[in-house]
């Protein structure tokens, strides 16, 4: 049985929905952990999380520790206002406005470099290594493409002859990993959590909004000429070639530190193996980046290839790639702001090499495209919604 949204208030329809009531308690969870630890910096201004002053770029530079504690706490008392409200009358036109005030807040102070930073790290940690394990693993099971594991080995050989791969040097980039990561996690992940709180609150005010014009909470139809599939998959291949060009400036400059002559270092610097083999991870990250956001218009995009153990030949979920693709988008837009005032200090100081970091690692761009790019995936793979019954068949890069 499908909804018709006509057929009901419009605010009770958006409310009802259970995207709806879990982002509500994720508001409420978001509200109710800064209502408790807000007083505890007012009390103890030392414990707060915040990045020192030369590491930082966007409004939380200018506020002071008792400010910025201040602002959270009201913050967090209006979030547990709105879900109130919300729960008690549903998403009247002024509760929708609140909440996107209250996104745009957050989404102001968490404009800086932490979140970005957070998740490159974690994907050059992370990715590198995920990856040569699952497509080992896969690429054994599968014929076809079992000759790419030469491709692989040669790499890996590559690397410990280099010095780069050996137990040594991984041991103690580890170490040294790890011991900064609990030094300096705590401000990046603060800032990814005031980011989480303003798509929380953004994401509900806009399924609200979509409830008060009578359009369907779930997928938003009926919706402009733009959002079918055939206009989706013109506009959406446009962003996404866009997107995969974004991060390969940085991944072919991170490359180079496979050379002797390392750019993005001080000519006088002596790299460290564990240190190259650490920005090597970044730019095989931000190559990885590419590759995946290609697929957004490629058959892998959309079914899972056949190195993928356990979901080789299954359907790529639409909520997997959305998901991946929108978290990065956001991290790199909330990060833009910072990136350009990072930009015009160090142009001022006259360091021209920091300041065309910027063109290296065009995150305005970028994160506009790769938002661009998700989308248009979503709306040409979505097809007809199970809530209200509208919509097309969805496309396939095949059609």
């Amino acid at each position: 049985m499908t909804l018709d949204p006509a057929a009901a208030p419009a605010h009770a329809v958006g409310h009802s929905t259970p995207t709806v009531r879990r982002l509500l308690a994720a508001g409420v969870g978001w509200s109710v952990l800064h209502a408790l630890l807000a007083p505890r910096w007012l009390l103890d201004p030392g414990s707060w999380p915040g990045l020192d002053a030369d590491e930082r770029y966007g409004v939380l530079s200018l506020l002071d520790r008792t400010s910025t504690a201040w602002t959270l706490l009201a913050l967090s008392g209006a979030g547990l206002l709105l879900v109130l409200l919300t729960r008690r009358r549903g998403g009247s036109p002024l509760l929708v406005a609140a909440m996107a005030v209250q996104a745009a807040l957050l989404g102001v102070l968490a404009a800086d470099l932490g979140s970005l930073v957070l998740l490159g790290y974690l994907a050059a940690i992370v990715g590198p290594a995920t990856f040569l394990v699952v497509f080992t693993v896969g690429a054994a099971r599968d014929r076809r493409t079992r000759p790419w594991l030469i491709g692989v080995a040669a790499v890996v050989a590559a690397g410990m002859a280099a010095g780069l791969l050996r137990p040594g040097t991984v041991t103690d980039l580890a170490g040294e990993l790890g011991s900064g990561f609990a030094e300096h996690a705590m401000p990046h992940l603060h800032l990814a959590l005031l980011l989480a709180g303003a798509m929380i609150w953004g994401t509900t005010a806009m399924l609200l909004r979509r409830s008060a014009t009578g359009r369907c909470a779930v997928c938003g139809r009926p919706g402009a000429a733009w959002t079918r599939p055939e206009a989706a998959r013109r506009w959406g291949t446009v962003a996404t070639w866009i997107a995969v060009a974004g991060p390969l400036p940085y991944a072919l400059l991170r490359m180079t530190w496979l050379t002797p002559w390392p750019l993005g270092m001080p000519t006088d610097a002596v790299l460290e193996p564990q240190m190259r083999l650490f920005g090597l991870g970044l730019g095989f990250a931000a190559l990885g980046g590419a590759v995946l956001t290609l697929g957004l218009i490629r058959p892998w995009g959309e079914v899972w290839p056949r190195w993928v153990p356990g979901l080789h030949g299954r359907a790529v979920p639409v909520r997997v790639p959305v998901l991946a693709g929108g978290l990065v988008a956001v991290a790199l837009l909330a990060a833009s702001p910072a990136f350009l005032a990072m930009a015009v200090e160090r142009l001022l100081a006259g360091d021209l090499g920091d300041a065309a970091l910027v063109l290296v690692f065009p995150t305005l761009p970028w994160g506009l495209a790769l938002a661009a790019a998700v989308t248009g995936y979503a709306f040409r793979r979505r097809g007809t919604c199970a809530t209200c019954g509208q919509g097309e068949p969805a496309l396939s890069v095949r059609d």
